[in-house]
């Protein structure tokens, strides 16, 4: 493991006091577990700006998450980002699919 050291403000330097009481945590637990989640939220964001932009395919924006494909798909709808199959190619898989039957 690496050691990272920062200054941080009065108000945030509170907010993960109190992060380590409520949870009963250490503090680089703390920071960790912050960290992790502010990553993890950046890469996403990063990922959805870039297939939004049409850089990458979304299984490749999949992998800069960090996410499964279906994850992405979720979040790329809560985005709502059009992924690029439109309701002709829906209607057409439809029929294809009541012809196998």
């Amino acid at each position: 493991m690496e050691t990272v050291t920062a200054r941080v403000p009065e108000d945030l330097f509170r907010d993960i006091k109190e992060i380590e009481k409520e949870d009963k945590a250490e503090r680089a637990e703390v920071i960790r577990k912050l960290l992790d989640g502010a990553v993890r939220e950046w890469k996403l964001r990063r990922a959805l700006e870039k297939l939004r932009e049409g850089h990458v395919t979304l299984r490749t924006a999949a992998k800069l998450a960090g996410l499964t494909y279906v994850e992405m798909l979720d979040q790329v709808a809560e985005a709502g980002i059009p992924i690029g199959y439109s309701i002709a190619e829906l209607q057409a898989d439809l029929a294809g699919l009541k012809k196998e039957k």
